[in-house]
This record gives structure tokens, sequence and C-alpha cells, in this order.
């Protein structure tokens, strides 16, 4: 037998399993039938791309007369060989993005849905994603699961998926849940790829082009255009998105976690944290929201970061530019949503100082909860907030 018919039937065994789970499922909810219905017909359509190259296979080696124990001489024949190899060789790469990583969250997924020590926060926290979702307009339902670091899963399946994580050790603190607007943000750019990449990166590249020093060589100026294009532009637009959706709540709760001893260190897939700070600042100082200081963000922030750190002096963090990116990004993200919710969440945040359980809806309360400095024990609010949504979905 032939090794290449081997890993065909090796394929088609992963794509067999993942129907059988799929199959398996008794009862899913209306969240969990939106990813397994499209899967199933993902899958079989990639079963018929196996079965289709197994095929090609079966007539090279016809009409070849190939054979596993020599080489292949003709030019044509060994680019034929390479085409279907590099199909098999995209179907699994597939199968381990999409099958391997998907299928083993079905399970999680039911059981913080029924268990105990998960149920009330699960169901609470998919609320709020829920709710933000429809603040923004994002259309969709989301699979939520507690237990990793705040990420955003991408699903490559023939409709795009994705999966969003919160972490579990902050799963009590409700008021940390603000920073998934920043995974939806993702979701939201990669649903308006199209749009964003068009408006934005030539402009940033351009840009980029224009500012290269003449010190930089060939090989570093491609990483700096591939960093910003592949990774920052979307890291920045999910920061847009997360302070016009959910505002100072949310830009409060991201210093928390992004403040550290290198805030001006950049990295290949994030932007350095005092670029996003600033970046976040910039667009919350133009809503003019009443009854809110933003500057004293800011402030806060440079207290700590000006301390530790001195500007970079990478040659792509160039001021204009950052500049570029930002304004391109500023009018091309969705319209501010915070104002429809801001006189919500300042009447939600004096009942929180008080020390009663606000009346405002999920989303606002959330918010107060994540801008509170008055150093009140929030344990009773929580709970009430628990009972209040979890025991009852449809809440209002």
């Amino acid at each position: 037998m032939y090794l290449l018919d081997k890993k065909a039937d090796d394929l088609l065994s992963k794509i067999t399993f993942a129907q059988q789970v799929i199959n398996g499922i008794e009862a899913p909810d209306d969240v969990l039938a939106s990813y397994t219905e499209p899967l199933q017909s993902w899958t079989t359509s990639l079963r018929n791309r196996v079965e289709q190259a197994k095929a090609e296979f079966a007539m090279f080696t016809q009409t070849s007369h190939f054979s596993q124990s020599e080489s292949i001489q003709e030019s044509h024949q060994r680019r034929l060989l390479t085409a279907i190899l590099r199909d098999y060789e995209d179907i699994e790469r597939r199968i381990r993005i999409s099958l391997d990583t998907f299928l083993p969250l079905i399970p999680v997924w039911n059981n913080q849905k029924q268990s105990k020590e998960t149920k009330l926060h699960h169901e609470l926290l998919k609320r709020f994603v829920s709710d933000v979702m429809q603040l923004a307009h994002v259309d969709g339902k989301i699979m939520t699961i507690v237990g990793e670091s705040y990420a955003c899963l991408p699903i490559e399946w023939e409709e795009r998926k994705h999966v969003i994580f919160g972490t579990y050790s902050e799963i009590k603190n409700l008021h940390k849940s603000v920073l998934l607007a920043h995974e939806i943000g993702h979701v939201f750019y990669y649903r308006n790829e199209h749009e964003i990449s068009s408006d934005v990166i030539p402009p940033v590249l351009r840009k980029l082009s224009q500012n290269r020093p003449s010190t930089v060589d060939q090989r570093d100026f491609e990483d700096a255009l591939f960093v910003w294009a592949r990774h920052w532009i979307p890291e920045f637009v999910a920061d847009c998105f997360a302070v016009k959706t959910l505002g100072p709540a949310f830009l409060l709760q991201f210093m928390l976690i992004a403040l550290n001893s290198q805030p001006n260190r950049p990295e290949t897939t994030h932007p350095p944290s005092n670029l996003r700070i600033k970046f976040m600042t910039n667009t919350l100082q133009s809503f003019n929201l009443p009854n809110i200081d933003i500057n004293s963000y800011q402030s806060l922030w440079d207290s700590y970061a000006h301390t530790v750190s001195s500007p970079s002096s990478v040659f792509y963090l160039d001021d204009e530019v950052v500049t570029t990116a930002f304004d391109c990004i500023s009018s091309t993200v969705i319209p501010t949503r915070i104002d429809e919710k801001w006189a919500e969440i300042l009447q939600a945040r004096e009942a929180i100082e008080k020390g009663t359980v606000p009346n405002q809806d999920l989303v606002p309360t959330i918010c107060a909860l994540a801008m509170d400095e008055s150093g009140t024990d929030l344990t009773a609010i929580t709970q009430e907030l628990l009972k209040r949504y979890s025991s009852n979905p449809d809440a209002s």
C-alpha cells in the first residue's frame, strides 16, 4: 500500500471520529448548535477533498507508473505529486486548527453550563457577552468558556466562527468581564477584515515606507510591515472597539492587566502597552463624556510607566506611523456606543458607592463595578447579580 494512501486513510479516520462526536451530541443548545451544524457540513466537504485527492493520486500512479522505491525524474510528474502532497498538508492543517482545537471544547461548554461550581458565573458571562454584542451591533451567537486567559479563538471553517475565553481565576470578579470587550473586538475585526484592511493597512504601510531609516535593512523592514499588518492593527482595532463600547471601564481594567516593568516593550503579537493606553485615552477624550476626567487615567498610568521606562527607539514606532494608524482606525471602527449607556453607568456607580445593588441592566452595572474606586465590599452586589441574571437569562 502506498504511503500516501495510508496518509489519506489517517485523515479520513480523523474526520470520521469528528463526525461521530458531533452526531453523538444529545440536544445541543442553540449556541452549540450554531457551531456544530456548520462544522458537520464542513467536515463533509473536507472528507470530499480527501477522497478527491486520493483519486488524483490513484490516477497519478497509473499514468506515471509511480514506484515508492524510485525517485521521479519527470518535472511535470514531480509537480503533480507536490500538488497532491500540498493538498493533504492543507487538509491536515485544517483538521488540526479546526477539529482538534474545537472538539475538546464541547464537553467543557456542556460541563460549565451544568456544574455547580461554574453554572451561575458561566451563565452571567454568556449574558454579558451577548449584551455587549447587541450594544455594538455584532450579530451571532458566541461560545464563551471560562478557563483560559482572556482570548478570542478563530475557528477556520467555511463559515468562520469564534470562541471567547474568560480567565477562571477571575470568575468571581464580575468587573473583570469588561476585558471581554477586547475579545469581541477581534470578532468585529474578523467580520469586517476586508474593509478595515483596505482602509487602514495601506496608509500605515505607506507611512512606514516613507519614514524608513536608511540604516534599516530590507528584512527588518519587511518584518515591520508584517507585524503592523498581521498583528498590531487588529489589536488596536479591538482596543478601539472596546473603549467605544464600554468606555473608561475597559480602560481602567486594561491598565491593571497591562501594568508591568516594561510598558514600552514591543512584541511581535502586541503593541507596547504605553501606545495602547495612549490610543484608548485619546479615543475616550474625543467623546466628551460628562462627569469623568479621562486625563486622570492617563496621568495615573504615566506616574508608573514613565518612572520605570524610557521611550522606545524602535523605528516602526515612529510617531507619524502611530498617528496614521490611530486616525485610520478611529474613523473605521464602529460608531461610539458608550454614550448610549453612559448615564446608566453613572447611576449604577452612584448606587454601588452607596452599597446598594444598581437597578440598571447588566452592561452598565458591570461597567460601574469596573470603575468603582470607593473600596466598597462588592460581594453582596455580586451575589445579587448572579441571582438576578443567572436564574433568569431573559431578564432585562
